[in-house]
């Protein structure tokens, strides 16, 4: 490949064009002003037209194409140039840079994300992930009794030379369950989950199989540790929803010991198994490009045992990460309204709390605050800022489209000694049917003893409306449909009010309807 004279490549605000021969199996990576931000697979990627490979960009890297830029596509393992070219994107003119805004490189993932690359950090920042890696898998083995090891991309990096893979952004580890029967496997995760929570790790769930571990770094970013459920069922072995395979206990258990990136960490007693059922017999070759294409039964056998709780989670995070410093800190006028309209000093639980900016408002008049919220990034920012200010707020992850915590957290309120209030703005038009039907039962666990729901949302009659954040998942609802689940649920409706001028936010003034609701 290497003698071949370079093919020609060009490139548009669409995407790149090159004509020329192409290895349609191999892994190429796009290098943009000397970053390597993508890599593809002709086979998958790219459309054949005539003698040319024609590729749209991948969407969440468009954002960044507005410049000039020398672009140059690459053989991944051997680097050899394939052809190379200079444009102008968008209506830019200074060179384009896909870093992120602390100036890091960027590149996409194989979910379609752009990524901070694990080689962009300094080994200081490295020692310091390693760290938590070891303590978790410690806290797995000694503390929740479960055999744990490296996994996946991790694992991956350790076998092949030690070292966390560049292109990957996470840590990967995998728990032998003590259980064959799916239901026991899922009680065994959730008191995993309880255990690690109990000793200071922020756990969220994913499924009934997979939870994700944040980890605050001293720079001030976070990382993500995700911890599987590997399992097996007779013969056949499995782990997430990407391995299902037969496979000897002998090859995972007892758990074997590796160098990964100056620590010794735990990996299964036959990794070249475990990687070769993950990546193929060709896992010892890099690909950065590569992705997973699990088989319709073992997708299917993973949703039925153990479903999942990330609907539009990945979304709200995006949102949260892309759009914080658009987002307005000072307190919303409903905030303003409850305050002055009903005072109180009773604990206030702020549902949907995001960054906490009405959370502010009630901390500061002297209420106890309890802020939950779905995006575990926005819950660590507000947690910083109540510590700077040593206030009497506190700030959760809370998925109200997990019953199981729903319930764990309206029995937990309606024990309070004294009843509290609910507030949620924008909350509920941002919710499914079922995750709107799981936050009427916190609510009706919580204020049966008294106390407050303060409710503010999009009506149908915003929904032709333009709106400042563009399109995302809104389920515009009917004020009637909500006051009567309200009273099906054992509420009454003591106030209700609908319009516009209640919640203009810059550009955009929706139709939101306010309600006030107890429950007997």
């Amino acid at each position: 490949m290497a003698s071949s004279p370079p093919a020609e490549l060009t490139a548009s605000d669409r995407g790149i064009t090159l004509r020329g021969d192409l290895d349609v199996d191999r892994t190429y990576d796009v290098v943009i002003n000397g970053l390597h931000v993508w890599s593809l697979q002709p086979e998958r990627d790219m459309q054949q037209r005539q003698a040319a490979y024609v590729c749209d960009w991948p969407k969440a890297l468009t954002s960044h194409l507005n410049g000039t830029a020398d672009i140059e596509l690459r053989d991944h393992v051997t680097q050899d140039l394939i052809g190379s070219t200079s444009a102008r994107l968008g209506d830019g003119d200074d060179p384009i840079a896909v870093r992120n805004k602390d100036g890091r490189p960027l590149i996409l993932d194989k979910w379609g994300r752009m990524i901070v690359r694990l080689d962009s950090e300094g080994s200081q920042q490295v020692d310091e992930l390693m760290k938590y890696v070891v303590d978790l898998l410690d806290a797995l083995q000694n503390t929740c009794g479960v055999p744990a090891y490296v996994a996946y991309g991790t694992l991956l990096g350790a076998v092949r030379n030690g070292q966390l893979i560049g292109y990957d952004n996470d840590v990967d580890l995998a728990y032998v369950a003590s259980h064959e029967t799916p239901v026991d496997i899922v009680r065994e995760s959730f008191r995993i989950q309880r255990t690690l929570t109990e000793h200071g790790w922020l756990v969220r769930r994913g499924s009934g199989s997979r939870l994700n571990v944040r980890v605050p770094m001293e720079d001030g970013s976070v990382r993500h540790i995700d911890i599987f459920t590997a399992f097996w069922i007779g013969d056949t072995f499995h782990t997430a929803v990407d391995i299902g395979c037969r496979m000897s206990r002998e090859d995972v258990l007892p758990v074997s010991y590796v160098d990964l990136c100056g620590h010794r960490v735990a990996a299964p007693a036959n990794p070249a198994a475990i990687l070769a059922a993950a990546y193929g017999e060709g896992w010892r070759v890099p690909d950065p490009a590569f992705q997973y294409d699990s088989p319709t039964w073992l997708k299917r056998r993973f949703s039925g045992f153990f479903g999942g709780y990330i609907t539009h989670r990945k979304r709200w995070d995006a949102f949260n990460a892309s759009h914080g410093k658009r987002l307005v800190k000072k307190p919303s006028p409903f905030a303003h309204w409850v305050h002055s309209e009903f005072p109180s000093d009773a604990t206030i639980v702020d549902a949907g709390c995001g960054g906490g900016r009405d959370s502010r408002l009630f901390a500061r008049s002297g209420r106890t605050v309890l802020g939950v919220d779905y995006s575990l990034g926005a819950v660590m920012r507000a947690n910083r800022w109540a510590a700077r200010r040593a206030t009497n707020a506190s700030f959760e992850p809370v998925n109200f489209y997990d019953t199981r915590a729903v319930l764990a957290m309206g029995a937990r309120l309606s024990r309070e000694e004294r009843p509290v209030d609910v507030y949620a703005r924008f909350l509920l038009h941002a919710l499914e049917d079922r995750g709107r039907a799981n936050f009427w039962r916190m609510v009706s666990m919580s204020l049966r003893s008294g106390g407050r729901l303060f409710l503010e949302f999009r009506t149908e009659r915003d929904a032709r409306n333009k709106h400042f954040f563009g399109k995302h998942f809104r389920r515009y609802l009917d004020p009637d449909l909500v006051q009567a689940e309200i009273e099906a649920n054992g509420g009454r409706v003591v106030h209700r009010e609908a319009g516009t001028g209640l919640a203009p936010f810059r550009s955009e003034d929706p139709h939101v309807c306010r309600i006030v609701a107890t429950w007997a």
